[in-house]
């Protein structure tokens, strides 16, 4: 229930109806149709569940469904046409399924997802014990995506006369309550919860309708739409719903012609209302309309995903500008209101610093810093931690000393939640309109939740931002000290005679500091391989006749200094004595990844003519060691040029 594509799916089979099995005459006279044109001895309509797909029509078959573990149509929910599977047998996604290793064994599978407003709850499907390389050919597959629409149309049919009947239901319930004719309209008017209205089509010189002109409603009707009976008589449809769309009149031609009920998911922004409608004829001219209203339905759907997008997206800030920024849009647009903006609150609790927030096209900016006092007497309540609720600005008496210039802005109506850390409040999150507004007890918890979400947001970006100073001060320290050895070697082999052992010494100091700087770069939590063999390789000055290549490696702490310090050893000796130490040579640097093990080569080519060492010094332990002291290394020592060849695992690599 965790995965949102599971959950709309769950939630679409509830709205639809299809909680339980119910037999369909028309699916069956379907999945017959399917099974004749595919030549496939067995055909369903299948319903998938949370745990367990069902069969609302089937062909071929007694069994009632199946299990998810082997339900080969669950691989169908999310493809864009159609699903076909040659042979089941071969295919990584349905070789273990019990219906393939027992059982019928079957081997071809097609199917087509079934989608309500969008979402996939089922196939219609075909299956046959044979494997088909050949698949279906086009005549088969067009009939199945017909076949297949035909099938959402029984479900949308079977979803509308059920509200349907529940409404006649209702209705015949009224007029058993009541005696005569107009008691028994008049107490069915007003005894239905869900809004309802009788409507006839205005139709054009061509005979399509153009409009429509509702004649009567009952109380819940004008409750929902806020007007009063003499204003829906004196206007048109179009002219009550701005926000009604063109297609409407379209569906209420065809709903006239054909007698097929219709139904719509409907906002109209000048209500700030979600509705659910249906329609259906009453004659050739005239038809029913039933509303319901789902504001709050929609407003907890839209609040928790929001807050679900919000904790993804945190996870990636790392600038406190942008967690506010996110958080800000997410709010504005999900509670719809004027403007919407996170600040920090100073020790005082009389300002607060506004980060860049979110407003509609010519919404006022609030961004910057603001004295809490320019919104009203709320410094008491804020200082407590306790949200600032106000409907009006004109008639709450902690605004009404500051209602002038608050309209001004403009702002009527507003909504303060503070956040407090240990012991004070540290951070507020605001959201406005310009007009008067009831806020709803849910949309408060909505956002202290977000202010909460974004108060941790900020403490952690705060917290990587002092851990980056911390190391950046731990890195120039360190440096301190290494240029303080080197000082302290200098000093003590200050009257050796041979200066060798003494210059390899702080080149091997200055290695390791190369690679600090890398790992500095990266916090601490590793080095990329690319950028730490560059930067190594780089004191050499030899960079045109130096070739890198291989893949974004990731390196930890320890294979990065260790990385360096054998860098360091193969490009001394090169230059010294190697491909390097003439105008001519050259040198490859290759690593490549296979089955999680890395293998890193160096060669050089076109310097002086090389043998083998007399002895073996530091550098050489060094590199039998390898990259990670596990030994895997080989050194060449070819005439035509040093070769050596190590390797690792990947996980022994990015080990901190």
């Amino acid at each position: 229930m965790d995965d949102p594509a599971t959950a709309e799916r769950l939630a679409a089979i509830r709205d639809y109806r299809l909680i339980q099995p119910t037999g369909d005459a028309a699916q069956d006279d379907l999945v017959r149709l399917a099974a004749q044109i595919c030549a496939a001895p067995v055909a369903l309509v299948t319903v998938i569940e949370a745990d367990w797909q069902w069969f609302s029509a089937r062909v071929g078959t007694d069994a009632p469904g199946t299990s998810l573990d082997d339900a080969i149509c669950v691989h169908a929910l999310h493809a864009d046409d159609m699903l076909v599977v040659p042979d089941l047998s071969l295919d990584p996604r349905t070789r273990d399924s019990g219906i393939v290793t027992a059982g019928p064994m079957v081997r071809f599978y097609a199917g087509v997802p079934l989608r309500l407003n969008g979402v996939a709850i089922g196939t219609l499907c075909v299956l046959d014990i044979a494997p088909r390389p050949e698949g279906l050919n086009d005549l088969q597959r067009e009939m199945m995506r017909s076949l297949a629409r035909q099938v959402v149309t029984t479900l949308e049919m079977r979803r509308l006369l059920a509200e349907r009947d529940a409404t006649l239901a209702r209705i015949t319930a009224a007029e058993t309550a009541l005696s005569g004719n107009e008691q028994r309209w008049q107490g069915l008017f007003e005894n239905l919860g869900d809004g309802f209205a009788l409507g006839e089509a205005l139709r054009g010189k061509d005979g399509r309708v153009v409009d429509w002109q509702f004649f009567d409603a009952n109380p819940a009707w004008y409750a929902l739409w806020g007007i009063d009976r003499a204003t829906m008589l004196a206007k048109t449809g179009r002219v009550l719903d701005l926000a009604a769309p063109a297609r409407w009149a379209d569906d209420l031609h065809g709903l006239l012609r054909d007698g097929t009920p219709v139904g719509f998911v409907h906002h109209i922004p000048a209500l700030r209302r979600w509705f659910r409608g249906h329609c259906f004829r009453i004659d050739d001219e005239r038809f029913g309309a039933i509303l319901q209203d789902i504001t709050d339905e929609r407003s907890a759907e839209g609040r928790q995903s929001a807050l679900i997008q919000l904790g993804d997206v945190l996870r990636d800030c790392h600038d406190a500008a942008a967690v506010a920024q996110v958080a800000s849009t997410l709010v504005g647009e999900t509670l719809d209101v004027a403007g919407a903006g996170f600040g920090r609150i100073d020790a005082t609790t009389t300002q607060i610093e506004i980060e860049p927030d979110w407003t509609r096209i010519g919404g006022p900016m609030l961004a910057g810093r603001r004295t809490l006092a320019d919104f009203g007497a709320l410094h008491g309540a804020i200082e407590r931690g306790e949200a600032v609720v106000v409907r009006d600005v004109q008639t709450d008496s902690r605004t009404l000393g500051r209602a002038d210039a608050l309209l001004a802005m403009p702002i009527g109506a507003f909504v303060i939640v503070p956040v407090r850390r240990d012991g004070r409040t540290v951070s507020a999150f605001l959201v406005h309109d310009p007009a008067p507004r009831r806020w709803r007890p849910e949309e408060i918890v909505f956002l202290r939740k977000v202010a909460d979400r974004v108060e941790v947001g900020m403490a952690q970006v705060e917290s990587e931002a002092r851990q980056s100073i911390l190391i950046q001060e731990l890195a120039h320290r360190l440096k301190n000290t290494l240029s303080m050895v080197q000082a302290i070697a200098s000093q003590t082999l200050r009257g050796a005679v041979d200066r060798e052992p003494l210059a390899a010494f702080e080149r091997r100091l200055q290695a390791l500091g190369v690679a600090h700087d890398v790992l500095v770069d990266r916090n601490w939590v590793g080095a990329d391989m690319r950028a730490t063999i560059g930067q190594v390789l780089a004191v050499f000055g030899c960079d045109d006749r130096i070739a890198l290549s291989g893949p974004d490696v990731a390196l930890g702490a320890r294979a990065a200094l260790s990385l360096a310090l054998i860098l360091h050893e193969l490009g001394t000796n090169a230059v010294k004595y190697g491909a390097l130490s003439n105008g001519t040579g050259q040198v490859s640097v290759d690593w490549s990844v296979t089955d999680g093990v890395l293998r890193f080569n160096w060669c050089e080519s076109g310097g002086p003519p090389v043998w083998a060492p007399s002895r073996r010094g530091f550098g050489s332990k060094l590199l039998r060691l390898g990259l990670t002291g596990n030994g895997d290394s080989e050194t060449c020592f070819d005439p035509a040029g040093v070769a050596v060849t190590m390797r690792a695992a990947l996980p022994d690599l990015t080990a901190s």
